[in-house]
């Protein structure tokens, strides 16, 4: 992979070819699958995430999870590879920054896996990466995490869905490409409503939800997608229910419209 493709993926999705700058603590994510090593992880986050319990930072790791996830999409898609996103090729870190803490990753060896290009063969590949991803690579931390924080699987894989939603609307709207268009539809589409359920260990695969859209908090005019999932943003210090979060009550959403809207009217006054 050449550097500006590196670079591209390191700004797009926080994904390395070393530890990033500024790291304060690094993981292994093979040992992540053990419970003695993620319970490490969940005690040296959950203090520079300020979570009020173990729940909170599943829920974090779940968001940023994603992050990876959407580079597999990305590449898949965009470029017909993927890069090896093996556990045992995989780092994962923990950098302050402007008073919180993100998760970001790095690769131990930046190699690639080609698309083949007949179509029905690249067709099985793609299938094939995205159940090694989910099943291999983010399924056992998911799992993981899960047990040693009480969140269920389905809270966890569901920080994902609204993220792929708006990705997958960003990256279609940079297109003029009818093919590439195509592929992004075809592959987001295999990802949320052909991929088994299986590969997931849920009942149902966890992509495979309605979008719902909301009135935007800025603009009476437009509408914003409502997420699949709480982030748990409220059992964080200092916290509290996002506008878009899905245990919110619509009187409430309400409320938080008009509060914003007069804070803007009177700050512009």
């Amino acid at each position: 992979m050449n550097e500006l493709l590196i670079k591209e993926f390191t700004t797009k999705f926080d994904l390395h070819p070393a530890v990033p700058e500024g790291t304060l603590h690094s993981f292994a994510a093979a040992e992540l699958v053990h419970e003695q090593g993620m319970r490490a992880f969940v005690d040296t986050y959950g203090p520079l995430m300020k979570a009020l319990d173990d729940k909170a930072v599943a829920a974090y790791f779940g968001g940023y999870l994603s992050n990876l996830a959407l580079a597999v999409q990305y590449s898949v898609t965009g470029f017909s590879f993927v890069p090896e996103l093996s556990l045992a090729n995989l780092g994962i870190h923990l950098i302050p920054a402007d008073g919180y803490c993100r998760i970001a990753f790095s690769l131990h060896a930046w190699k690639t896996e080609q698309a083949p290009e007949e179509q029905q063969s690249r067709d099985a590949w793609r299938n094939d990466v995205f159940a090694r991803f989910y099943q291999e690579t983010a399924g056992p931390l998911v799992r993981c995490i899960s047990q040693v924080s009480g969140l269920s699987l389905g809270e966890i894989w569901g920080q994902m869905p609204s993220k792929f939603n708006y990705y997958v609307e960003s990256f279609a709207a940079g297109m003029t490409d009818p093919a590439v268009l195509k592929r992004i539809e075809a592959d987001y589409s295999y990802l949320k409503d052909e991929l088994p359920a299986e590969v997931f260990q849920m009942p149902r695969n966890p992509f495979h939800v309605k979008v719902r859209r909301i009135e935007s908090l800025v603009d009476q005019e437009q509408t914003v997608q409502m997420r699949n999932r709480c982030c748990m943003y409220y059992r964080t210090e200092g916290g509290r229910l996002c506008y878009t979060c899905p245990r919110m009550k619509e009187e409430e959403r309400a409320a938080r419209r008009e509060e914003f809207r007069s804070e803007r009217a009177a700050a512009g006054s």
